[in-house]
Formats: structure tokens, C-alpha cells, sequence
């Protein structure tokens, strides 16, 4: 028996030997195809957890075995496998791929996957698909027309933004959350359009209170996007359903740059641009009889005061030219333990109307660094003041606004002011030129974004892996919202109390924390790996906001509080989310690939705050050109069938829970009232399951590939209002009521049509569509958003979709719900195409067109111009077949449908179509060989937004734009909007 253990033990020592001298050490570099050294390329053990990444210049080094085999990848570049043999340096070339097949995407909370073993559709957009071919106002603007299966929308053009965005269709029906979550580098952050009470201002005149008409800009605007790496979409449940209760319209994972570590790199870029409105709308030429039937005997007097003279007054007020200058400058560097990334950047831009502006001032910090060989660090913060003149567009019903002022302001009005600056008084509604230049709309916020990511790695080893994950982050912002009307503007003089103020201040927190374990087991001599990941996350909103609004001011005076009868309200709120989520996934060989989880979520926001709601997942992808040999010849390089469900959830809205107590004085004693909408503690949050399958595919060494989704989203228990019984003493209460389906295609190519040394040239269409259907609806159907059925509302209803438009005239008089149909707010389809070229080496040229087919817009702006007697047909006799009425007097007596089953011309809503190049832009990179070695590189460029645009649509400046802001219904009318911007830029980069 001894024998035999000393035979053992010398065995195990010889052969221990023998593995200890076959291995070595073995270092070198990963250059790209210009021979400049790729920093963080991950360089692997395959069949291994064993591997490290390169530092800044691209150099490696790894203690390794000699029959291993080194993979070696990068985001934006083809992988590439070494066998490491008798070699002590292994140099290695990577070439870029279009592909992006071995990007990492995320899988998990705390998990990533090659996006070649994905399972999911998710999108990624890199820096330079965000940036790379002009500067973005916004992020979110950054995003339009390149993701398949997100309809983003443009509320405005106003600088600093305003969007609605939305991923397969609605995901809610007003009482949830109908924006996706934002996470930028694990930190939840407010993407909210916190009302700064413009649509309050004279409201005592026909104003409305609706907060969702103050044109107010996203948070988002906050971020500045030249800091951006990459953004990740997790547009269905299936994909999101790890995010849990606030998954529900999807997922937007924002990662900021990084650095890289090596030399510190200085890098420098400056835009300088300028802004002006694509086309205008009016211009109807007037005569003394035409003056006199529309505005009276003082349109006929002002009409013959002006003798002639003629002024645009669309033109004077939308017609200035803005200005963009955008300046950046960032550091990045490191070494072998720490590395670090700063930038900063000043954003200015001024709007196509005088007054009106957006700037930005945004300082980050990204720092990582090594405090042990087990133990990471990373710490991110950023800094942004940002100041917003948002303008009088937009519309609250009230004469204030540009967009309801000027349509009904004739040309031969005089309106500029006297040598003493008074502005006249305007016969038909307030004067334009005095609300530009004395009005003031303005927004401040001051926001801070941090987060800490620590990681441990507890163990590691050839085959395993044991590392544990804490993050958490902030989210703080400090708003300051002004608005001002002096008490001698014309409208203001027609009030009991001339003179309007409002200052609202709002300080919101948002907060979360995560600790989470990750497993990975690679067994030897199998091709097996599992990973196995857990943890808990807490999240919570801390919100207060206050407002002072004050009527009766003194001349000169922006005081509310000064204000001789003035109402200060303050409103605070918090909620708190708690979660524990597990998941296990399992490669065998990166040919078949499957993940299973579920999340456990509760809320202070539902109806039991201690009730756990589960959120399973599931999925399988199976890479079929791995199975067997392929043949060397064959055309296809890569197919991948796969499948995954998903269950998420979208939180009901503040305030849903409580029966709201209103105060009262009685007597000269406090008192409360009950309010007439009655709290439900009943409620729960409104829940998505969605099947989602699909096949990705690559021909010719990838150079086309295809990427063809079909997904199945449901929403169950949409929260509706239901209107009670008189005799109740309450007017309605709000219920877990409706059901709702949507289905969709998702389609992806891209093909390198020409890649050669001189000439490179990458196309990407996109083709995506969506179909709602309300399936379920156990309260009465309702028509809402718009401003009623007259000019066209959305229908709520079984068997029909959510965002139909309906509206006057009834089809049977007898029945009250026989509404005419004219469309549908989601277009029939979505198109884009995508194209970078590069030529003679250093010339870069890329366009970005969008295509959306046949959606209805609910148009009540072409309404005012024709009432005003200002539009541009309006003198026309085209419309009404007569050869004798004016379109501008026909259209306001029309409705209805034709004979065709099309809408009459000049109706309202109207069902349109556009195309769009969004993007267009062209750079050159100067030759080394001229700006020498003092310079690691110099590119010009120029760019443009909004370069063309063909569309059929009549009924306003632009068929993309939203009164109601970021509504889940009701986002698309047409009212008191300004005209399409184009923006042309001049770029130059320096990198040190």
C-alpha cells in the first residue's frame, strides 16, 4: 500500500513538473490594420476563464501552456485564435468587422454574452454610430432612425430637445410609465419632463392646466453624448425582464468612455454651426375685402393704415439664424493599475427664434483602478448645469404662444415697436414680437450623476470563477424653472390681475444599489461553461418640488411672490423598489446557448407594497454553422436560430393609491376635502410577457448579414379610469382594467459592398412595423387625448388598436360611439438606411435616411392658419369643386369621408408619410505624413440634420412633432408647433 501512494505521489509530481515546465509566458501586441495598437482587446485561454486585456498601446502579456490556443477580441473587430506552440511573442492584426459579431452585449444584471451567442435582439449603437457622422443636441435626438422597432419622436424643434420614444408599440395606457428605464454605467437615472407650469400662464383666459402641454425638454438632454461608448436596447420583455417592475416600455444601457491606460492621450474638437428653419407655412396674399370679412372693420382700417406695406411676421419671428458651437476636451490614460478618463464640454446653441436658447456645461470622470490583484474599482461622475430658453411655442390655447398667435396675425399689421419701445396692440390676439422679446420661459438644472462599482474576485482559477459585484448610484438634479408675462403685454392688460410669475423648483434623487455574486465553471476537457449569477437590488425616488405663482404684478417686477394675489403649492414624494434576481446560463461550446432566470420585485408604488411579483426568463440560441464542418467554400459563415420569453412590469403612477385630501377654509378654521377621485389600494402594476424568436445569418465571411426578429408582447392588467355612479359621490376611480397585444417584425441587414484598400462601402437597411391590439377592456370604451372628437382622438376599445384616431362625424347619428376611423398613430412601417464610405483612405462620408409610412396626425394648426385667413393655399379654389370658394373657407366646413374612404380634403386628421436624411456628413483624416509625429491625429469634417425631407403632409410645418410631449396617447397633434430645423456643422478633432 505504501508502495503504491510513493508511485502516486511521484507521478503526480512528475507530471506536475512536466505541466509546470510546459508553461510560459508569452507577450506581444494586437495592432489594427494601420499598425496602430488596439487598447483593451481581450486576449483568452480558450476552453478557459483564464485571460487579460491589452493596455494602452496594445500590448500583452499572459502565462499560458504551450499547446494553448489564445483568442483574441475587441469590440469592432474580427476575433482571431492562436496556437501558441514554441512562441514566446504572438503579434497579432485584427481587422475591422462591420459585424460587430464579438461585441459584448448585456445578458444580465451583472452578466455580459458575445453578442454572436445572444439570444435576444438587442441593439447597440457604438460611439461612432451616436457622434460619429454629426453632434447630436441630445442623446436621445441621437438615436432616431437607427434602431429597429423604436419609434422616436421629435416634440419639438426648440433647442434642448423634447422626444417621445417608444420600443414595440405602447406599453401602457396612460398610468404607467410609457418612457423606457435609463441606466448609464449602472446608475438609474430620471429621464422625466418635470413641468415648469408655462400652460398655467393666462390660464384665466382659456389657458389649459395640462402640465403635458408646457413643451418641456427630457432630462436626458442633460447627458452629453460625445461622453457616450455605447448604447445597449433591451426593447422587449424578454430581453429586459431581468430590470423587473420599470422593464415594461424597455431598456436603454448607456456606457460612458473609458480610459484604456498606456500614455495619456489629449484629445480636442470644436463644431461651429448654424441653425434655420427648413420651410415656413403661410404667406396667402390679402385684400380690403378679404381683411374685412375675416378681422372686421379694424382688420379693413389696419389693412388700408398699412398702404402697401407688408410684413411675414412667420418669417420675422421663426426666420433668425441660431448658432452651434460645441467644445470638448478630454484626457485619458493610465497604467497598469489605474486608468482614467475626463472630459469636458461646453454645449451653445441658439434657436431659430430670437430668445430662445440651450447650453450645457458638462465636467465627468471616470476613474478605474486596481486596489489588489482581486479587487477593482471604479468610480464614475458627472457634473452638468444646463440652461434652456424653451420659447412660446407649443400650445396651451391661450394667445401667447407663437404657434396661436401668428397664424392669425395678417401680414399687413404693424407690430414692431416705437422709438420708445412700446409695442402696439394687435387687433386679433396678443403681438407676437412683444412675447419674443419680453416674455421669458426659461429652465435651469443643475445635476449631479455618480456611481461605484467595486468588484471582487474571490476566486479564480483554470476552470472556475467566483466574483462578487457592489454598484450603486445617484442620480440628483435641482431645477429652477422661470416663467414671466409683464403686466403691459396686451393679454396681460385684459386680465383682473396684469402680470403673471411663476418660479417652480423641483429637487429629485434617484438612488440604487446592487450586490450581486457571479459563478463561472468551465469543466476540463469539456466544452461546457456555466455561469451562474444572483444578488439583490434596492431603488427609491426621493422627490420635492414647489411652486410660487403670483397674478397682479408691478411694472418691471418677476417676483411672484410681489405679486397681489399669488398661490404657492408644494408636492413630495417617495418610493422605494426592492429586488432578487437569479439567473444560470450554460455554453456548450459556443454552439448551443441557454439562460434561465427570474426576478422577484415589490414597490411602495402597488397596491400591497410587500406583495413579491415574479419576472421569469428564458432563452436558447444555437449557433447551427458550428455543428459539424462546415465546407470551407460555403457562402454562409454564420447561422443562428434562437428564442426567448420574458415577463416584465411597469409601475402604476404616483398618487394612484391615495384619495387625495384637498385643504379648505371654513369659518375662519383649516379644514380638508375629499377629493372626487377615489385612491384604489387594490391596485397592481401593469405586466408584459413577450415571446420573441428570430435567426441571424452571414454570408461571405460576414460580410452580409441579416439579423430577422418576430416578437409577441402582451401587457395585462392596464390600469384604466372607471367612472362611478353619481349617487357614489365620487367621479371615478382607477382599476386594473384592459389587455393589450403587440406584434411586430424586426429586420437588420448589413452588407460590406465594397471593401478594398482605397474603397470601403457598408450599407444598413432597417425595416420594422408594429400592430397594437387592446384584447381585453372591462370598462366603457372612452375616447382621449386631442382636444375631442371634432379634430380627432385616440380610441380605447376591444378588438381595436390603442392609438386609432377617430373623430366627427358620427357613421350612425343614433349611435354615440359610431366614430368615423381615419388612422392609425403608428405608421404602417419603418424604414431606414444606413451608409458609411470611406475613399482614398483617409475621406470618410456616412448618411443616415428614415422613411415612416402612413400614420395619422391629428393636425389642428392648418385649422388656425385657415381662420387666421393666413395659410398658403388659403386663397386657392382647388378643394371645394365649386371653382369658386376659397380652400382656406372650404376646409373649415368640411368633414368626413369620400366615396373612396379617404379623408376630404383639408380634414383633420390627416394620414401622411415622410422621409427624412436625418444625418449626412463628410470628414478627412489628415496623413501622418503631414501633421507629423507631434500630433497622433487631425480630422475636418462637415455635417448636417435634416438635410432633405419629402413628405405629403400639408397640415403643418411637420408631420413629426407632439403638443402633448412624451404621453403614452394623444403624443401625436400637430398644434402651435414650430418649423423642422436644418442644421448644418463645420467639425475639427485634435488628438494629442
Amino acid at each position: 500500500m505504501k508502495k503504491r501512494l510513493l508511485f502516486a505521489l511521484l507521478s503526480f509530481l512528475i507530471a506536475s513538473s512536466s505541466l509546470l515546465a510546459q508553461s510560459k509566458t508569452v507577450s506581444g501586441t494586437v495592432n489594427d490594420s494601420g499598425g496602430q495598437g488596439i487598447p483593451g482587446v481581450s486576449v483568452r485561454v480558450k476552453n478557459s476563464n483564464k485571460g487579460i486585456s491589452t493596455n494602452g498601446d496594445g500590448k500583452f502579456s499572459l502565462e499560458v501552456g504551450s499547446n494553448a490556443v489564445l483568442v483574441f477580441s475587441a469590440v469592432g473587430y474580427t476575433s482571431k485564435e492562436v496556437t501558441v506552440g514554441n512562441s514566446s511573442t504572438i503579434n497579432v492584426e485584427l481587422s475591422e468587422d462591420a459585424a460587430n459579431l464579438d461585441e459584448i452585449v448585456v445578458s444580465g444584471l451583472a452578466t455580459n454574452v458575445k453578442r454572436s451567442n445572444l439570444a435576444n435582439a438587442v441593439s447597440r449603437l457604438s460611439s461612432k454610430d451616436l457622434t460619429g457622422t454629426t453632434t447630436p443636441v441630445t442623446t436621445d435626438g441621437a438615436i432616431q432612425g437607427k434602431l429597429a422597432g423604436a419609434n422616436i419622436v421629435a416634440n419639438g424643434s426648440m433647442p434642448g430637445g423634447g422626444f417621445n420614444m417608444q420600443f414595440r408599440g405602447v406599453s401602457t395606457l396612460g398610468s404607467s410609465a410609457s418612457q423606457p428605464l435609463f441606466i448609464v454605467d449602472g446608475v438609474y437615472i430620471d429621464n422625466s419632463q418635470n413641468s415648469n407650469g408655462r400652460s398655467q400662464a393666462n390660464k384665466a383666459v382659456g389657458g389649459s392646466a395640462a402640465s403635458a402641454q408646457d413643451n418641456n425638454a427630457n432630462r436626458l438632454a442633460d447627458l452629453n453624448p460625445d461622453d457616450i461608448e455605447s448604447i445597449e436596447v433591451l426593447k422587449g420583455a424578454s430581453a429586459a425582464a431581468i430590470y423587473g417592475t420599470r422593464a415594461n416600455a424597455g431598456v436603454v444601457i448607456i456606457t460612458t468612455k473609458r480610459g484604456k491606460g498606456g500614455k495619456t492621450k489629449v484629445s480636442f474638437g470644436q463644431d461651429l454651426g448654424v441653425a434655420n428653419a427648413y420651410a415656413y407655412y403661410g404667406g396667402a396674399a390679402w385684400t380690403a375685402d378679404k381683411a374685412k370679412a375675416i378681422n372686421g372693420d379694424a382688420g379693413l382700417a389696419a389693412f388700408n393704415a398699412a398702404a402697401g406695406k407688408y410684413t411675414n411676421w412667420e418669417k420675422e419671428i421663426f426666420g433668425s439664424t441660431g448658432q452651434i458651437k460645441n467644445s470638448r476636451l478630454s484626457l485619458t490614460g493610465g497604467n497598469d493599475k489605474t486608468s482614467f478618463y475626463v472630459n469636458g464640454s461646453y454645449s451653445d446653441e441658439t434657436g431659430i427664434v430670437k430668445n430662445t436658447g440651450f447650453t450645457r456645461a458638462s465636467f465627468r470622470t471616470n476613474l478605474d483602478h486596481k486596489l489588489t490583484s482581486w479587487l477593482d474599482l471604479a468610480v464614475n461622475a458627472n457634473f452638468v448645469n444646463s440652461d434652456n430658453d424653451r420659447g412660446w411655442t407649443g400650445n396651451d390655447n391661450s394667445s401667447i404662444n407663437y404657434g396661436y398667435n401668428i397664424p392669425y396675425t395678417p401680414s399687413y399689421l404693424q407690430l414692431f415697436p416705437d422709438a420708445n419701445g412700446n409695442y402696439p396692440n394687435s387687433p386679433v390676439g396678443e403681438n407676437p414680437l412683444a412675447i419674443r422679446d419680453r416674455a421669458l420661459n426659461n429652465q435651469k438644472v443643475n445635476r449631479f450623476i455618480g456611481g461605484v462599482n467595486l468588484t471582487a474576485r474571490a476566486l479564480n482559477t483554470e476552470n472556475s470563477s467566483l466574483t462578487f459585484k457592489l454598484s450603486g448610484g445617484t442620480d440628483y438634479q435641482n431645477g429652477l424653472a422661470k416663467i414671466w408675462l409683464p403686466s403691459d403685454l396686451q393679454s396681460q392688460k385684459a386680465e383682473a390681475n396684469p402680470g403673471y410669475a411663476q418660479d417652480t423648483r423641483a429637487e429629485v434623487t434617484n438612488y440604487n444599489i446592487q450586490l450581486a455574486a457571479v459563478h463561472t465553471y468551465a469543466p476540463t476537457g469539456s466544452a461546457f461553461n456555466f455561469t451562474t449569477s444572483a444578488g439583490i437590488v434596492q431603488l427609491g425616488t426621493n422627490a420635492a418640488s414647489n411652486f410660487i405663482r403670483g397674478r397682479g404684478l408691478p411694472a418691471g417686477v418677476s417676483n411672484a411672490s410681489r405679486a397681489r394675489a399669488f398661490e404657492q403649492d408644494v408636492d413630495y414624494r417617495r418610493n422605494t423598489d426592492q429586488g432578487v434576481f437569479a439567473q444560470e446560463e450554460v455554453n456548450f461550446g459556443d454552439k448551443i446557448i441557454a439562460s434561465a432566470g427570474v426576478r422577484f420585485d415589490r414597490s411602495t408604488l402597488n397596491g400591497d407594497p410587500n406583495k413579491w411579483y415574479a419576472f421569469p426568463r428564458a432563452s436558447v440560441a444555437s449557433n447551427f454553422h458550428k455543428f459539424g464542418s462546415w465546407a470551407s467554400d460555403s457562402p454562409i459563415s454564420q447561422l443562428k436560430g434562437r428564442i426567448a420569453y420574458g415577463q416584465t412590469a411597469g409601475l402604476p403612477t404616483w398618487g394612484i393609491l391615495y384619495s387625495q385630501l384637498g385643504v379648505t377654509g371654513i369659518g375662519g378654521q383649516g379644514g380638508l376635502t375629499p377629493s372626487t377621485v377615489l385612491g384604489n389600494t387594490l391596485i397592481q402594476p401593469e405586466r408584459a410577457t413577450e415571446l420573441e424568436y428570430g435567426v441571424d445569418f452571414g454570408l461571405f465571411k460576414n460580410r452580409v448579414t441579416a439579423e430577422v426578429t418576430f416578437y409577441n408582447k402582451k401587457v395585462f392588467d392596464l390600469i384604466q379610469p372607471l367612472v362611478t355612479a353619481p349617487t357614489t359621490g365620487v367621479t371615478s376611480t382607477n382599476v386594473n382594467a384592459a389587455d393589450l397585444t403587440n406584434k411586430g417584425v424586426e429586420i437588420t441587414l448589413g452588407a460590406d459592398v465594397v471593401k478594398s484598400s482605397n474603397l470601403t462601402w457598408f450599407v444598413q437597411p432597417i425595416y420594422w412595423f408594429n400592430r397594437s391590439e387592446i384584447t381585453r377592456l372591462t370598462v366603457p370604451e372612452r375616447l382621449t387625448g386631442g382636444f375631442g372628437a371634432t379634430f380627432g382622438q385616440w380610441r380605447i376599445k376591444e378588438g381595436l388598436s390603442p392609438t386609432q384616431i377617430v373623430g366627427q362625424p358620427r357613421t350612425d347619428p343614433a349611435n354615440p360611439t359610431s366614430w368615423t376611423v381615419y388612422g392609425d398613430q403608428q405608421p404602417k412601417f419603418e424604414f431606414s438606411l444606413n451608409q458609411r464610405i470611406t475613399f482614398f483612405k483617409n475621406f470618410e462620408f456616412s448618411a443616415l435616411a428614415h422613411y415612416r409610412h402612413k400614420f395619422a396626425v391629428v393636425s389642428l394648426a392648418r385649422v388656425l392658419w385657415d381662420e387666421g385667413g393666413n395659410t398658403s393655399d388659403w386663397n386657392e379654389t382647388n378643394q371645394a369643386g365649386d371653382g369658386k370658394t376659397e380652400n382656406g373657407n372650404y376646409r373649415q366646413n368640411v368633414n368626413g369621408l369620400d366615396e373612396n374612404g379617404k379623408p376630404k380634403p383639408g380634414y383633420n386628421p390627416v394620414v401622411t408619410s415622410f422621409l427624412k436624411l436625418r444625418e449626412a456628413s463628410l470628414y478627412y483624416r489628415i496623413p501622418k505624413s503631414i501633421i507629423g509625429k507631434k500630433l497622433d491625429g487631425l480630422k475636418v469634417g462637415v455635417s448636417g440634420n435634416n438635410l432633405f425631407r419629402w413628405t405629403d403632409y400639408t397640415a403643418g410645418y411637420d408631420p413629426e412633432n407632439s403638443n402633448f410631449g412624451s404621453a403614452a396617447l394623444g403624443s401625436g397633434v400637430d398644434i402651435g408647433s414650430a418649423p423642422l430645423v436644418r442644421r448644418l456643422m463645420f467639425h475639427i478633432s485634435v488628438d494629442l
